[in-house]
């Protein structure tokens, strides 16, 4: 067993964690956090009782009509992750004043851990076999198609279908880097801003062009290749973007497209534990980043995705 001096919880290294965050994951705008005391447990969902065409009329005397409402529940388990790098004795004695080691190391660990929790994400909200309410575009139908494609008609119809599903207008939509290239030059949003002379199309102009609150863009990069081949670069996201309702903050009787249920355990607020032990037999310390969640979509009905959007 070794000595509690040599294997303990780095506060500093952690708050540098929670720092840095790559500006391009959009993994807790999409699936929000919930932090949870215990690693797995069962949480709620509300039935569309709310809905239904009651007879609620009443004589005087007479009984109200007595109703019933109902509830399901669904389970989650947060899984452990977690990465390493050891510090050899050697490297922290040739390193310069101007390179932090330890710093260096925790942001490279976290970085990719946040990149590993965004592809989770991505898979999951882009899986059409999971957001049944999907398109696979092709051809004329794709929004890189200036000519035949109207992807504000395409976004503000399906606005309808889910509304319909979940009692909401969807606030939210999240396209991947290459269809906000293609949508910053479709001529039929062009069209919308050509007397408000705005230069070229931001974000922002695309968030008033499709009447929603939050415009997200899905620009992390992964290599697909194997640890020992050539770099094969490709967007998380790929070429899809993806209709949405997303809480102003998850709670009861709130509509989310997924949560993230990150367990607490050993770590912060934001999920993060950061240790440093010594490893004698290698004349290193070594930097460990860990934390645990499971990234779920909770309501499937709450989103509208279009596959393959751009060509």
């Amino acid at each position: 067993m070794p000595d509690i001096s040599m294997v303990h919880v780095d506060q500093a290294l952690t708050e540098v964690s929670i720092a840095y965050r790559n500006a391009q994951f959009v993994a807790d705008q999409i699936f929000p956090r919930i932090p949870v005391t215990k690693q797995s447990n069962k949480y709620f969902i509300y039935s569309k009782d709310s809905f239904r065409i009651l007879d609620d009329a009443r004589r005087p005397g007479a009984r109200a009509n007595e109703i019933d409402w109902t509830l399901s529940t669904d389970t989650y388990f947060c899984e452990g992750h977690a990465l390493a790098q050891a510090i050899p004795d050697e490297l922290r004695a040739n390193a310069d004043q101007a390179i932090d080691v330890d710093v260096d190391t925790t942001e490279t660990l976290t970085d990719l851990l946040y990149l590993q929790r965004e592809i989770v994400v991505a898979a999951k909200a882009t899986d059409p076999t999971v957001v049944t309410q999907n398109t696979t575009l092709s051809g004329t139908s794709q929004w890189s198609d200036f000519t035949n494609s109207d992807p504000i008609k395409a976004v503000e119809d399906q606005k309808t279908t889910i509304q319909k599903q979940v009692g909401q207008v969807p606030n939210s939509l999240l396209v991947s880097y290459p269809v906000f290239l293609a949508l910053r030059n479709h001529p039929k949003i062009i069209e919308r801003f050509k007397y408000a002379q705005v230069g070229i199309i931001q974000p922002d102009h695309l968030k008033s062009a499709f009447n929603v609150d939050s415009f997200l863009i899905g620009a992390a990069v992964k290599n697909t290749a194997n640890e020992a081949a050539a770099e094969a670069l490709d967007y998380v996201w790929g070429k899809n973007a993806i209709l949405f309702c997303k809480p102003a903050a998850p709670g009861r009787r709130t509509v989310s497209l997924g949560y993230q249920f990150t367990w607490l355990f050993g770590a912060n607020t934001d999920g993060f534990l950061v240790k440093r032990y010594r490893d004698e037999s290698r004349t290193a310390d070594i930097v460990e980043v860990q934390l645990y969640y499971d990234a779920k979509v909770v309501a499937a009905n709450a989103a509208y995705l279009w596959l393959s959007a751009v060509a």
